[in-house]
């Protein structure tokens, strides 16, 4: 499988033939692609060769593709009640390609209750935007990657990861033109690959 980075929160996944498109926008241009996998809404852009776009939570199957969406926010929900204005609703994509399970978290700006943990269930590859301007900080993103502990961190978005994968402990990672991975096997066990890309 082949992943591949289109601005935001856009990315590509590839596999025999097969490619999922995770949330195309107007900055990601034209697109060509299987399946589309959207938390945007309305800014979902078209893609071209797509058959079916998902943006909606709930749980479905396409070209053998296992999908499953789960409504959640772009901020707190207590923290937006209380300043009387309405949370705004994202969606995270869990789906297996290859036998590779991917999860994409939107634009997620909460931690993950115990439920939709275990619902998501086991992560090899985490798409995550957090750090300087984006939704979730760095609190809640180490919060949410002990939860899951994928195998692979994605950090996607247009935001400031420095100081995060400091804390993490991998501030030498360098940028990729894709992340490539021929099957499960290759991924580690005991210890977690941290991947930053370079916009295609």
């Amino acid at each position: 499988m082949d992943i591949t980075w289109h601005g935001n929160t856009c990315y590509i996944c590839r596999e025999k033939g097969v490619a999922v498109v995770l949330n195309p926008d107007e900055k990601a241009g034209k697109l060509k692609g299987d399946i589309v996998l959207s938390s945007l809404g309305e800014k979902t852009v078209q893609v071209e060769g797509a058959t079916q776009v998902f943006d909606w939570p709930g749980e479905y199957e396409m070209r053998d593709i296992p999908i499953i969406g789960f409504q959640a926010w772009k901020q707190s929900r207590k923290n937006e009640e209380e300043k009387g204005a309405k949370a705004e609703a994202t969606i995270l994509f869990r789906f297996e390609i290859g036998g590779i399970k991917v999860c994409h978290l939107g634009e997620l700006g909460h931690t993950l209750t115990s439920d939709m943990v275990k619902e998501l269930g086991d992560v090899d590859i985490l798409m995550m935007a957090a750090g300087e301007g984006e939704n979730l900080d760095n609190k809640k993103a180490m919060e949410i990657l002990e939860a899951i502990d994928p195998r692979v961190l994605i950090l996607m978005g247009n935001g400031n990861h420095s100081a995060l994968l400091k804390e993490l402990g991998a501030d030498q990672v360098q940028e990729l033109e894709k992340f490539s991975v021929k099957s499960k096997a290759e991924l580690p066990d005991d210890k977690r690959i941290y991947v930053v890309l370079k916009q295609s």
